[in-house]
């Protein structure tokens, strides 16, 4: 009996001393695309009790963040960076590290850009290997798999979480007459990175009018859905501009309006080890950055960039539903600047639309994990956040996978009825 008050009083000063390492709580570091954002952390936000969100306002906005709240008894701190699809997958198939929020975060300056955010008190962000990531793409249709550039990456262990669509957006005062785009006109576009407008109007008055391309980075999945969705594929090489905007108003995590003074063919970078190569094979880093650009107007010089004789001038990019509606085409972003929405051959954007297979340009969500995450807390909360985005909140920036009456095998395979 005195031994094992002895062992009760030890217990006790331990715990004292050392209570907080006993109940730390698990870190998880969740990497991923933006199209998968706000299903992600809406499902977060649901699975954690008494949660908080260090980041933007909004967390379904916000590319980097950090949760803390309990799940299944469980506490965990959850970092979230949405760096992109392609990004993410290199990052986990190759045990590389990417950024995420320091510790001692506090907020952040920019909903969108973790490099230019100095709000918190670290100098630095947080290095790590991601837990597990979220995906618009198949890993097959990245590069990041076998041996890749001297770097053998693992495969990764895929399910499908929802469905994410896409949207082709013009900047404002594109014609209602030409506010379609076809592929063939998403190739001619994206390979020359200029059209005029009369091939979108059919009007020999548009032939001075110049349209611009404008599209995201190598990291980006929304790049390869797009492209593969046309026919062009994922290694080809684009022509993407990049915007010099002045006047532009910010509010909070949403930036509108202002005139395009120049622009040129986005130069040449390097992203996750990869590079570009050429002018204009990059671009922006998220939808959420290449949004504002959308509901700028160009002036006389950015519109005879191409040709020097522009009269008018607009751009064209891709952004998901959820960028593009509460980024450019509504949302809080005034009349006068918003942009306008394409169809896609023709087809308005709808979930019937992609329910039955008339609106193709669309893509898998997916969440992928390491084939040694098996077991533990990490797991445990990888598998919960897996069930909830398929059965209930990917409907929150797409459509729930049981939904669809069609299927397709990849990137801008064939869409084929599963009813059939």
């Amino acid at each position: 009996m005195k031994t094992t008050s002895f062992k009760a009083l030890l217990l006790g000063i331990v715990g004292l001393t050392l209570g907080p390492s006993l109940t730390a709580a698990t870190t998880i570091y969740l990497a991923g695309s933006n199209g998968d954002r706000t299903a992600t952390q809406t499902a977060i936000g649901n699975l954690l009790t008494s949660a908080t969100f260090v980041g933007s306002a909004a967390p379904t906005s916000a590319n980097y963040g950090i949760w803390t709240g309990t799940y299944n008894t469980e506490t965990y701190k959850i970092k979230v960076s949405f760096i992109g699809a392609t990004g993410a997958t290199k990052a986990l198939a190759g045990n590389q590290t990417v950024g995420f929020l320091p510790d001692t975060a506090t907020g952040q300056s920019s909903a969108n850009d973790l490099g230019n955010s100095a709000t918190y008190t670290a100098g630095t962000p947080d290095a790590e290997v991601p837990s597990f990531i979220v995906s618009s793409n198949f890993q097959s249709t990245t590069p990041y798999r076998g041996l890749y550039q001297g770097v053998t990456y693992a495969t990764l262990i895929d399910s499908l979480t929802g469905v994410i669509p896409l949207k082709y957006v013009a900047s404002p005062g594109f014609p209602a007459a030409g506010a379609n785009i076809t592929t063939q006109l998403v190739q001619s576009l994206y390979t020359t990175g200029a059209l005029p407008l009369a091939l979108f109007t059919g009007s020999s008055a548009d032939e001075d009018k110049v349209v611009y391309a404008l599209g995201r980075n190598t990291d980006a999945g929304q790049r390869y859905i797009t492209l593969t969705e046309a026919g062009l594929g994922v290694n080809q090489s684009v022509k993407q501009y990049k915007p010099v905007i002045s006047g532009a108003t910010t509010s909070g995590s949403l930036t509108y309006g202002g005139t395009v003074t120049s622009h040129a063919l986005w130069p040449r970078e390097t992203v996750s080890g990869v590079d570009s190569v050429t002018p204009g094979n990059s671009g922006f880093t998220t939808g959420a950055n290449l949004a504002p650009a959308l509901t700028a107007t160009l002036s006389t010089a950015a519109a005879q960039t191409f040709n020097g004789t522009g009269t008018a001038g607009y751009y064209i990019g891709y952004l998901t539903v959820g960028d593009a509606n509460t980024r450019v085409l509504g949302g809080s972003v005034p009349v006068a600047n918003r942009g306008v929405e394409l169809k896609y051959n023709g087809v308005t954007e709808s979930d019937a639309a992609i329910q039955e297979g008339q609106y193709t340009l669309w893509a898998y969500s997916h969440i992928l994990r390491r084939s040694t995450l098996t077991t533990g807390t990490i797991f445990n909360f990888y598998t919960a956040l897996k069930n909830r985005i398929t059965s209930t909140d990917a409907a929150s920036a797409g459509i729930l996978i049981g939904g669809l009456n069609v299927s397709r095998d990849g990137e801008g395979a064939p869409v084929l009825p599963t009813y059939f």
